[in-house]
């Protein structure tokens, strides 16, 4: 194999068997991993049954595609979830909430993957798990890092460090300090990320992980890297590499590779850089890394630029161009096959909440159903003893008679009491349900003010930002543009106004389909000032929960006037307030 590569670098054939050789060795190293994914889907076939066993092979096939193939293994962590929810098997739903964060993460639906390890975590603390807890915190931790939330993901990495720590659970110590160093190299910090690669590089020989090993070689190799002290990352590289062939790590060996590739490049050695570059590339065709792929086409483009071998690097800038054009679509289907999973989780929980519901109102129904029999059992038992009272009463003697009227009179007068007791009962249900549209109007009110709150809040933000992008830094100004265009999109989003518009049409029912009916041009713009102007807003307050500003919503207000065919005596107010009678 040494022959081989010598020789490699100064014939092309040579060079070609050598990465051919490369992708042999690899397709069967994946066809290995393969094997236990198919060995898993086999097993996961013979128990259809919704038992555990079936939520314990979803979750370790989730396991297995986690950084492969992110999708595919959501889809089964989706459905680990939707079983363990029927089962109440809690360790299951944690587990699949843990790997839906992962495979978000790998996706890079940040928000979308913080939430379910935060699920998570919080499933983990119930069971008292102390290792998963630990586990949780180290994902939520790189989820903070992508996010650049570096202060967050410090937190959950030190406090997951210190349970793998006490638990001397050396393997995941390693990793997470390995996460550390990548956290300060994020931030420039050089010296505090040395200090934690080397760390990790030597609590990995302490507990033998080549993992960890190998991991902490190749992130010092990437620190030398970017001190520009060269030489030392092409050890640290090769070092990293040697433990990766050696443990079959197929994407450590890719990114090594790639990564000597990068090195020869800095040092003007474009022969190197090539020969390792297509190694790399025969790496990441093994394991259809599509990332890399368009990582390493597009050095190796910069490398036959270098050379001067322009019509070379116009095939690699086409190569880099298809897998680019591949990973943008791939990201397209991931994005459809996530918003169709998000879809179904919500009609799922949807579901169940109206389960929820229905069962509620069955139990009501049967306390109230309960409450009658005993009713008319107290009542029938109550008129079988007054007619044997009467009855026998009338066997004594005729002079009695008086005393029977009397008991006669009384039992008039219990009667009359019972119905004025049904009216009194009646009263109160009326009084309570006064009570619930009263307490509606109140929670619809409180909704309004913060929605209110909420919008004032944000222009208070805009103009803050404004004032920020006035001080000198092209790249904050930039930074802070789009901020302030995120605040402006989020205060246009309809979620806010459709929750409104729930919460309202459970006081005014059926207001809006009634006010669209009467006026059917009646726009979407003026059913929301209606529906301000019913609850008897000023400009104000209109204006800041529409996200404009009182002029317009003058203007508007005069619009809606003429739609609604009012002179200028008409009070617009009054006439909204009052309409709901007049549509009904």
């Amino acid at each position: 194999m040494v022959y081989l590569r010598a020789k490699a670098k100064s014939d092309p054939l040579m060079r070609f068997l050598l990465v051919l050789t490369l992708l042999i060795n690899n397709t069967l190293l994946v066809e290995a991993q393969n094997i236990v994914i198919d060995s898993l889907k086999n097993e996961l076939h013979q128990n259809p049954e919704r038992r555990e066993q079936r939520v314990k092979i979803l979750n370790e096939l989730s396991y297995r595609y986690w950084i492969v193939d992110p999708v595919e293994a959501e889809k089964y962590s989706r459905e680990a979830l939707s079983i363990s929810e029927d089962m109440q098997y809690k360790s299951g739903k944690a587990f699949a909430y843990r790997s839906i964060g992962v495979t978000n993460w790998a996706q890079g639906n940040y928000e979308e993957g913080l939430a379910a390890l935060m699920q998570s975590l919080e499933l983990y603390k119930q069971m008292q798990d102390t290792l998963n807890i630990a586990n949780a915190m180290m994902n939520t931790g790189l989820i903070y890092s992508e996010q650049f939330s570096f202060e967050e993901a410090l937190a959950y990495y030190l406090e997951a460090l210190k349970t793998f720590n006490l638990l001397d659970r050396q393997e995941r110590a390693v990793n997470t300090l390995n996460h550390i160093g990548e956290l300060y190299q994020k931030q420039k910090d050089h010296e505090k990320a040395y200090e934690y690669f080397q760390q990790a590089l030597s609590l990995s020989f302490k507990s033998n992980h080549s993992y960890g090993k190998s991991t902490a070689y190749s992130n010092l190799a990437n620190y030398f890297k970017d001190v520009q002290q060269l030489d030392s990352a092409l050890i640290y590289s090769n070092k990293a590499l040697q433990i990766q062939r050696a443990t079959s790590d197929l994407n450590g060996k890719t990114f090594s590779l790639y990564t000597i590739g990068l090195i020869y490049y800095l040092k003007s050695n474009y022969t190197e850089a090539e020969d390792y570059l297509l190694r790399a590339l025969a790496e990441a065709e093994s394991i259809s890394s599509k990332k890399m792929k368009q990582d390493i086409y597009f050095k190796l483009q910069q490398v036959a630029t270098k050379q001067g071998n322009y019509k070379k690097a116009l095939n690699y800038y086409q190569d880099y161009t298809n897998v680019k054009d591949s990973l943008f679509n791939a990201d397209k289907l991931r994005e459809f096959v996530r918003l169709e999973n998000k879809y179904e989780l919500e009609k799922s929980q949807q579901k169940m909440q109206l389960k929820e519901q229905e069962l509620e109102i069955v139990q009501q129904e049967s306390e109230l159903n309960k409450l009658w029999r005993q009713t008319l059992l107290i009542g029938i038992v109550a008129l079988i003893l007054i007619s044997y009272f009467i009855y026998s009463r009338q066997r004594i003697n005729i002079k009695r008679k008086n005393e029977l009227l009397l008991k006669n009179q009384q039992i008039y007068d219990a009667r009359e009491a019972l119905t004025v007791v049904e009216l009194e009962n009646a009263k109160l249900k009326e009084e309570e349900l006064n009570q619930k549209i009263a307490f509606k109007n109140k929670e619809l009110t409180s909704y309004t003010l913060n929605f209110m709150q909420k919008n004032e809040l944000m222009e208070e933000l805009k103009e803050a930002i404004k004032e920020i992008k006035k001080s000198p830094g092209n790249d904050v100004g930039k930074k802070l543009g789009a901020l302030n265009k995120m605040v402006t999109n989020s205060m246009q989003i309809d979620k806010d106004w459709q929750d409104f518009k729930r919460h309202f049409e459970e006081v005014h029912t059926d207001f809006f389909t009634r006010l669209k009916s009467k006026f059917p041009d009646i726009t979407s713009n003026e059913l929301k000032l209606c529906a301000l102007l019913k609850l008897n807003m000023n400009l104000k307050e209109a204006a800041s929960i529409m996200g404009i500003s009182p002029e317009s919503v003058k203007t508007a207000r005069y619009r809606l006037r003429k739609k609604l065919q009012l002179s200028k005596e008409d009070n617009l107010v009054e006439y909204i307030i009052n309409l709901e009678k007049e549509i009904v």
